[in-house]
């Protein structure tokens, strides 16, 4: 084994093992403070970004602020927070704290309830970085330094999810407190990358960086997970190279948006879900991700082509 790798790997198991001392003041905390914390977590999550950073793509500039272009950089970034996660906890495979798998209280919970609550209060697999953690940074606190609304209230609500999103992470017990300081720590400096490479000027450029990224973390760990992140990643990649100038001409009403978003939630979503929640192989991953984040990405183009049929 490469020396210096060995010996990140050890310093990182000391320190994701042993913690920082701080977690005990996260234990013992009320049932409904863990329900919050356990909703707050899914703002960090893979589907929240799906769900809301397609949708502000295939509106466009319908709304204020934002349009197609600065939606598709956010997008790179919350593809390069996987990328970046996958790879990195490949890299290190450090377990998570004990009892990551177990949902405090979720016996007193009613059934909807409980089920919500477990599903986002436990969390299985290697846990340094925090993923949860390095996607907020990067999309959360992209969102807030690139958005063209108040200044003062973007930075400090990007902050504030940023934050409890980390926070949410150790509440909960599915990471120490030193996977969630070098999720901050990794997005920020991937958002600072970004920034300077391409920004939401170039979003290509954002691709491309995520899908080296997610190629790296495939080479070493043939897996679904893996193949998960490189297939999205290189999709875009792909489709934005064949057709991203084209989407962003695309002059798209706030009707025609309403309408994409109505179509592509449910044709897209439908798979998208079906990866999430089901691990299915390593080939099958890759193509599906790659189909789904190439569809997000060309859906504009096949609206404007409808529109001007009917």
């Amino acid at each position: 084994m490469v020396p210096g790798r060995d010996a990140l790997r050890r310093v990182a198991a000391v320190l994701a093992t042993r913690g920082v001392g701080l977690e005990s003041l996260f234990t013992g905390l009320p049932l409904a403070l863990l329900v919050g914390f356990a909703a707050l977590t899914q703002l960090g999550d893979v589907w929240f970004y799906f769900l809301t950073l397609a949708s502000a793509y295939w509106v466009g500039d319908t709304v204020a602020g934002s349009d197609r272009r600065h939606a598709a950089f956010l997008l790179g970034c919350a593809l390069t927070a996987l990328a970046l996660s996958t790879t990195l906890k490949g890299y290190f495979v450090l377990p998570r704290p004990p009892g990551a798998g177990v949902a405090v209280g979720a016996d007193r919970l009613p059934g909807i309830l409980r089920a919500f609550y477990v599903d986002a209060a436990t969390a299985d697999g290697t846990g340094f970085p925090s993923g949860h953690a390095l996607g907020a940074a990067l999309v959360w606190g992209g969102a807030a330094l690139t958005l063209e609304t108040d200044r003062r209230t973007r930075l400090a609500v990007g902050s504030a999810v940023v934050l409890l999103v980390g926070l949410s992470r150790v509440a909960l017990g599915v990471h120490y407190l030193v996977d969630v300081f070098a999720g901050w720590a990794i997005g920020g400096a991937a958002l600072a990358v970004l920034l300077r490479v391409g920004g939401d000027r170039n979003p290509g450029r954002v691709f491309s960086l995520a899908a080296l990224v997610a190629l790296a973390g495939a080479i070493t760990n043939f897996d679904a997970t893996h193949l998960t992140a490189l297939g999205a990643t290189l999709g875009a990649r792909v489709s934005w190279g064949a057709a991203g100038q084209d989407a962003l001409r695309v002059t798209t009403s706030r009707r025609t948006g309403l309408i994409l978003t109505a179509v592509g939630l449910p044709v897209l979503g439908g798979p998208f879900f079906y990866l999430y929640a089901v691990e299915p192989g390593p080939t099958i991953a890759f193509a599906a991700s790659a189909v789904i984040i190439a569809g997000v990405l060309v859906l504009p183009l096949v609206g404007d082509v409808v529109e001007e049929r009917v």
